[in-house]
């Protein structure tokens, strides 16, 4: 039966402020203790890996995992993260039962200007391919499910999920999804991939994703004082008035 090749693969154009080069660690560096990345005004920090297990019980090589900071500005859609993964390091090829890998990995997120706040963020798929007979009866795949919280591991700010698979011929694709949330000095992002394959000679294979932090600003200090102060005489204007008028 003739294989056929199903790739998804886009090229993210990176906005870089000022001609600031962009900055590129390996998941391996930011497991380590102290391990961080600086996005826009974005500290990603307190990485850890929290299960990862496979069909053929290999360990991910996580310095073949590129993880790429988005630093626009600060500009919509917010700074973010790039995940590349390298030489195959996300290949499954199908062993006639159910082969897979299953890797979830977290991190925080807070910033560092204080006038600044995450609301929201999105996950977006960008690259990932599939290579199987059309026969009726494949499935194969990758997956990502992300959940939001404000503790580590917890999804009390939302979850979203992006995938691209085939099931028995049907191709099906979700490219991006995002959460919605109030906004936050700090957040907690928890990702779990999964790439499965059952046919033996077919092959799913993830290759990269990113995500970004949505903000907005909040009033400084003093701002916030000089309009209690103005609703505090505003309100004593219209006790005068009432008074005048009861007179």
């Amino acid at each position: 039966m003739k294989k056929l090749l199903h790739s998804f693969v886009l090229t993210l154009a990176l906005l870089l402020g000022s001609g600031a080069q962009a900055v590129s660690i390996s998941l391996f560096d930011l497991l380590q203790p102290g391990g961080s990345i600086i996005a826009g005004d974005k500290l990603m920090d307190n990485w850890s890996l929290t299960f990862q297990d496979k069909s053929d019980g290999t360990l991910v090589n996580t310095n073949n995992i590129l993880v790429t900071a988005l630093n626009d500005g600060g500009m919509d859609p917010g700074p973010g993260l790039q995940f590349d993964i390298l030489s195959n390091e996300f290949l499954v090829g199908g062993n006639g039962i159910y082969a897979y890998l299953d890797f979830q990995f977290g991190f925080r997120v807070s910033v560092l200007d204080p006038q600044k706040r995450i609301k929201d963020n999105s996950l977006n798929l960008l690259g990932a391919s599939l290579f199987h007979a059309v026969d009726g009866s494949n499935d194969l795949g990758s997956y990502i499910l992300e959940t939001i919280g404000t503790t580590a591991g917890a999804s009390d700010l939302g979850s979203k999920d992006v995938s691209f698979d085939v099931l028995d011929d049907t191709q099906n694709a979700k490219l991006t999804d995002s959460a919605n949330f109030a906004p936050q000095s700090a957040i907690w992002v928890t990702k779990n991939i999964l790439v499965w394959s059952t046919d033996v000679g077919d092959f799913a294979e993830l290759t990269s994703f990113n995500q970004r932090f949505s903000q907005t600003t909040v009033p400084e200090p003093g701002s916030m004082a000089l309009a209690m102060l103005a609703l505090v005489g505003l309100g004593a204007v219209r006790g005068q008035r009432k008074t005048a008028v009861a007179t």
